[in-house]
């Protein structure tokens, strides 16, 4: 994607020069990032370089130690932990390796619980959660035990958990890397259309060469910085 079409598009997430550091080891240092609304990213790079700590930042889970993280237009990198986890409700959509759903709530309630947890009205968030879970292919989302769930329909339900605040941002780490190959695509074919679907930027961090093509742009994370940019595409 040329940098026109990226500076026609409404910016999601804007990152200056953005530091991160535990103790006296630099995670993070100096890292710059902008993705577009509707765009994709794949962040790669080795274990232990930041990839998910980056992500951490992004999501308000921690506080950056300098530098500037907008979201949606707005800077969250200095704000309050209570601050952080209201924006993390409203604009920012998370999925994890594992899923991580709640084990003692149904598909339905895992997929509705962030409007829950805002203090949103429990119908319409469940009619919300339903709408999304058929739309992304989950059968019998209410009668279904979680427990139940195989793991493409476990990250399927993550999928429509992180969607049901309509938000900005998604963010998506290794959301493939726990299930086959066959049920990964399935997968990744779903996260990629997300953009275009929902208007929304996408963030995925991944060690699949594979996973990352499909993304409009990947960076690899090295030294604390994002580098070699190329273009990709589903």
């Amino acid at each position: 994607m040329s940098t026109d079409l990226h500076s026609r598009k409404t910016a999601a997430v804007e990152v200056e020069d953005l530091h991160y550091s535990i103790g006296s080891r630099r995670l993070l240092r100096g890292l710059t990032l902008d993705v577009a609304a509707g765009s994709s990213v794949a962040v790669t790079g080795p274990s232990g370089s930041g990839k998910t700590t980056l992500l951490c930042c992004l999501s308000g889970l921690i506080a950056a130690s300098s530098g500037v993280i907008r979201i949606a237009g707005v800077d969250i990198a200095q704000a309050s932990a209570g601050e952080r986890a209201a924006m993390r409700l409203r604009t920012v959509g998370t999925v994890y390796q594992f899923g991580e759903l709640l084990p003692e709530l149904s598909p339905l309630e895992n997929a509705a619980l962030p409007v829950l947890l805002a203090g949103g009205n429990a119908k319409k968030a469940y009619v919300d959660a339903q709408s999304l879970l058929d739309e992304l292919g989950v059968q019998d989302a209410s009668s279904k035990k979680t427990g139940s769930l195989s793991g493409g329909e476990r990250q399927r339900v993550a999928v429509a958990r992180a969607l049901i605040g309509r938000p900005s941002v998604v963010l998506a780490d290794e959301p493939t890397g726990s299930l086959d190959q066959r049920t990964g695509d399935v997968v990744a074919d779903l996260l990629f259309g997300l953009p275009e679907r929902f208007e929304c930027a996408l963030i995925v961090v991944t060690h699949n060469p594979q996973i990352a093509a499909r993304a409009e742009r990947t960076l690899e994370l090295t030294d604390g910085r994002l580098i070699a940019d190329s273009e990709g595409g589903r």
